[in-house]
């Protein structure tokens, strides 16, 4: 039996299966089934004295829901005020004093409890809510609703407004439907087997639910279910070819009238003879719950309770495990209770409820990181890459690939001593390859080798140049000299006309491009791949190696 007010914390303007009382200044109207305990002031003249002079106010529920509801005539003034939901849909409330309203969207999930039932997800400015009504899940089906998932994952559920009916661990196990179809479809073959006035009564308490139960005996038994009435399903032809009115059948799930409601369980209600006169041997099925909750022993689906009387284990209610198996998985920050079983308050109900929302269930809050926030603090290191993998987080990065100004100076003027500029120069690669991680080394070696083709190509057009090269192209105002560029600058004259007097008639070429002859290996992308210079004489290895390492990355 619903206790649920109507009212949700986070959303205080609409109201959820009570449509009494406060719920009279509701914006709008939800109904998760047509059950009585969840339509308490539906047709009250209250109500249907604001949806005459309301111009927004509607009733939202699914299509099956609006069928039953306007089957019965007490509830055709909502005709014009019901909307039936399929696909998600964004809902305006709407202030009729002031103007002012808010967008919600409502989006219904299958509940299980009976046809027509849903649960209600609704997200807004205030989070996302889950309201289950009364439902019916088995074990891992939470996991198989697409809307109740947000890219891969479970939305973030802020509270849940719970059937709590069967949360105790007394009622952890609670056999499938499937289970009490199959036990009451054994004993009901056994019966009517016997002769055509051997008949079984479904003795079923609520007005509509156990359709589950007509539909498959009826496909089993190709006899159709008698009914007091089919107003109710005549909008529901999968049903309605499953049931009748008319007596002469062996299954009936007909219905006592109110005051004849307390009499032998074994008596049918449309009488104890057959059409020719003939008594009937009739047995009762009662499907119930809470009786088998009652028991110490474990017992079979399917009881005997009396000579002629049998009570199935069939619930429209979550078990124990069942209702825990949902929290864990959707593991909401809140968790309200609709039902307060008998001898329990709210507040004890809470409590044992407590350890399943997010705080303790163990699972860490949902965090929604930005993409424009994802490498930050990375932007300094990746700032010159252009690759569209360094947008996101990723701690084994590929090694960056940086310029080297330093190569530049091979095509200076200056013209220093082969041997004292090649070891000077060298010796400081070496220096800077020894803080160079050994992951890094082949990184570099194809550009190596392109590099030094460029520099060989341009060396040997600069040799094939004629006259002395103009310094002015290179430098367009006079540097400022300080003592120490004045001693450089004569060494190098000196080394430029003792060059001139020697070989006059050969290149100006700076004389790093001169030092090999026929027999020597000069700076090529060949000299990256001697591995071994111990192989070579003596100073044609030595000049190997010395080339090997100058050319490497002089930015590292």
């Amino acid at each position: 039996m619903s206790s649920f007010g109507g009212r949700m914390k986070e959303y205080p303007t609409i109201s959820v299966d009570r449509f009494d009382r406060d719920n009279l200044h509701a914006k709008a109207y939800f109904l998760s089934h047509c059950h009585k305990d969840h339509m308490k002031g539906l047709k009250g003249p209250l109500l249907k004295r604001k949806l005459k002079v309301s111009l927004t106010v509607k009733l939202y529920c699914s299509p099956v829901s609006k069928e039953l509801l306007l089957s019965n005539p007490k509830y055709g003034f909502w005709e014009k005020h019901i909307v039936s939901m399929i696909i998600p849909t964004q809902i305006s409330l709407v202030d009729e004093t002031s103007g002012e309203k808010e967008d919600i969207v409502v989006t219904l999930l299958p509940a299980g409890h009976c046809p027509g039932s849903v649960m209600f997800l609704i997200e807004g400015n205030q989070g996302t809510v889950l309201y289950t009504g009364d439902f019916r899940l088995a074990k891992g089906e939470a996991s198989r609703m697409e809307f109740l998932h947000s890219g891969g994952r479970v939305k973030d559920i802020r509270s849940v407004y719970l059937d709590t009916t069967f949360y105790a661990p007394k009622y952890y196990q609670i056999p499938s439907r499937e289970a009490c179809l199959n036990g009451i479809r054994e004993l009901a073959r056994s019966w009517i087997t016997q002769s055509p006035y051997h008949v079984v009564w479904l003795n079923c308490k609520a007005a509509y639910g156990y359709e589950y139960l007509f539909t498959n005996l009826s496909e089993e038994f190709n006899s159709q279910i008698h009914v007091n009435n089919l107003d109710m399903f005549k909008n529901m032809p999968d049903i309605l070819c499953h049931v009748t009115t008319n007596k002469a059948t062996q299954i009936h799930a007909c219905k006592h009238p109110k005051d004849e409601e307390f009499f032998r369980a074994s008596r049918l209600p449309c009488g104890p003879k057959a059409p020719d006169g003939t008594p009937l041997q009739i047995i009762s099925i009662k499907p119930s719950t809470i009786w088998f909750g009652e028991r110490s022993r474990r017992t079979n689906v399917v009881v005997k309770t009396g000579s002629s009387s049998y009570r199935a284990c069939f619930s429209f209610h979550s078990s124990y495990s069942e209702i825990k198996d949902f929290l864990s998985y959707i593991c909401p920050i809140n968790i309200y209770p609709n039902v307060i079983p008998v001898g329990k308050t709210a507040e004890e109900v809470r409590e044992i409820l407590t350890p399943m929302c997010r705080e303790y269930c163990g699972r860490p809050g949902i965090v929604y990181k930005p993409l424009g926030t994802l490498k930050r603090a990375k932007v300094e290191y990746a700032e010159n890459s252009a690759s569209d993998s360094e947008l996101f987080d990723d701690e084994d990065l590929t090694p960056q690939r940086r310029k080297r100004p330093e190569r530049r100076q091979f095509k200076t003027p200056k013209a220093p001593s082969p041997e004292r500029g090649l070891v000077s120069n060298c010796s400081q690669q070496e220096t800077q390859l020894e803080l160079q991680p050994d992951h890094m080394m082949n990184y570099e070696e194809k550009e190596e080798e392109e590099d030094c083709r460029v520099d060989q190509g341009e060396a040997s057009d600069a040799s094939a140049t004629h006259g002395p090269p103009r310094w002015d192209a290179f430098f367009k105002a006079e540097p400022v000299l300080t003592d120490e560029s004045s001693e450089v600058e004569n060494s190098q004259n000196s080394v430029v006309q003792s060059a001139a007097a020697s070989g006059g008639a050969q290149s100006h070429t700076p004389s790093l491009s001169e030092d090999s002859d026929d027999d020597s290996t000069h700076i090529s992308s060949q000299s990256t791949h001697i591995s071994d210079p111990s192989a070579e004489s003596g100073s044609q290895g030595l000049l190997l190696s010395l080339s090997h390492s100058y050319c490497k990355p002089a930015g590292y």
